[in-house]
């Protein structure tokens, strides 16, 4: 049976969103002129993934900043809600990937022009742009409004990874031309950053992910959660979890030899088409626990001593920040955007894309629990120099440099198709 991880977050009776917040930035900072923002996410609530986090946290700080937001996003069978905050979501049609049942594809149709042209927003952002996306695009350009795109799903990755590898380039081509049409695209990585300049992509720029000190916190740790996650293996076990989707792009058989280490208890905190094959390889090495949400996420982290990332295509992974700002040290692959996160051997071991080397990895930090505890710590202040609403600060750099090129072009008549292609 298919598993769906909105089905489970929502019989927890949970109110989509609820979870992510963001304060007010200083007062001292000065915000872009615009007024009226248009967002588009691909993914959306209820369905809990970073390009949703990431599009609510930035709508809250929109909300925060007195702007007016419109939301677009695919129809998740009549779940996605009717609004976040006092701002309107307007769904699409969308149909469901076969191998990905909780993921929607949305449709640009008419009815998403006909509400920008009662919205009149004076800013386009999309996130993770892809099909749906393409009316903020064309609206942006025919309506002469900056719009502004993030980076955030690697896309081409994904089609090579669930076998359909002669879509790679026409995915990754299709990709450049939206948002080479884009007045900026952030970036959340480094390496992303040097992988999209190679793929020809232009005017990006660097916008990380922020952390919730108000929620994730080692002050969250809790006897009865560690209990719950142990499961009935031994208490002075090194308590190690993954947290995220169970699908095949994220990797989580990296993790099969790790959990068979004596002293070891692996718990896996997530649901995904992939669960019955994982539970059949994984036997008894590890426990499932299901989805978690909100303050029993925060508590589930805190709870643990290890966390381990395994996902190679991620551009960031929003769940390595949230464990560190946890006091865990972490494991991560040495793929991907995930990478720019960790120290080696100071706030976490970046790993081989083998699963013999997560094993001496946990081993070691198995045998040496004082090291353990000092890249707990580090991890931690790490973390902490990256609160969400240092990062809305930095976006609205953003915004103003998207709204001066778009100013500076129309003075030049020179607008949409004409963006200079060699801008950096």
């Amino acid at each position: 049976m298919k598993r769906n991880p909105t089905e489970e977050y929502l019989k927890k009776g949970i109110r989509p969103g609820d979870e992510f917040q963001v304060g007010k930035i200083d007062e001292s900072v000065k915000l872009a002129p615009i007024k009226r923002v248009a967002v588009f996410a691909e993914s959306f609530l209820p369905k809990i993934d970073g390009v949703a986090k990431t599009a609510v946290l930035v709508i809250r700080h929109l909300q925060n900043t007195g702007r007016e937001v419109v939301i677009f996003a695919p129809d998740s069978a009549g779940k996605t809600p009717e609004t976040v905050g006092n701002s309107r979501v307007i769904t699409v049609p969308s149909w469901e990937l076969p191998f990905a049942p909780e993921t929607k594809v949305g449709f640009p149709a008419l009815l998403v022009a006909n509400h920008l042209d009662q919205f009149q927003p004076d800013m386009i952002h999309l996130f993770s742009p892809a099909v749906l996306s393409v009316a903020g695009v064309l609206f942006g350009q025919n309506r002469r409004i900056p719009v502004l795109a993030n980076y955030q799903t690697d896309l081409p990755g994904y089609a090579a990874r669930y076998g359909y590898n002669l879509l790679h380039n026409p995915v990754r081509d299709g990709l450049r031309v939206m948002h080479n049409r884009a007045h900026l695209t952030l970036v959340p990585s480094h390496s992303n950053i040097r992988q999209l300049k190679e793929w020809g992509f232009r005017r990006l720029r660097f916008w990380a992910r922020g952390m919730d000190a108000g929620r994730f916190s080692p002050m969250r740790r809790s006897d009865a959660m560690r209990k719950k996650l142990l499961a009935g293996r031994p208490d002075d076990s090194l308590l190690m979890i993954y947290v995220g989707r169970l699908a095949p792009e994220k990797r989580i058989d990296l993790l099969v030899e790790a959990a068979k280490v004596d002293g070891v208890a692996l718990t896996i905190i997530g649901d995904g088409v992939a669960r019955e094959e994982l539970e059949e390889k994984f036997g008894d090495s590890a426990h499932f626990a299901g989805y978690m949400f909100g303050d029993e996420l925060a508590a589930a982290y805190a709870s643990a001593d290890l966390f381990t990332f395994t996902g190679t295509h991620e551009t960031f992974g929003q769940v390595v920040m949230e464990a560190m700002g946890s006091g865990l040290p972490v494991l991560v692959p040495n793929s991907g955007g995930v990478v720019d996160l960790v120290l080696d051997g100071m706030n976490g071991y970046i790993c081989q894309v083998d699963p013999e080397d997560y094993k001496q990895k946990v081993i070691k930090l198995r045998d040496n629990p004082v090291h353990r505890q000092r890249m707990a710590q580090l991890a931690l202040e790490y973390a902490l120099q990256r609160p969400w609403e240092r990062l809305m600060e930095e976006l609205e750099t953003y915004y103003w440099e998207a709204y001066t090129l778009n100013e500076r072009l129309k003075q030049s008549a020179r607008f949409a198709f004409s963006i200079p292609e060699t801008g950096t």
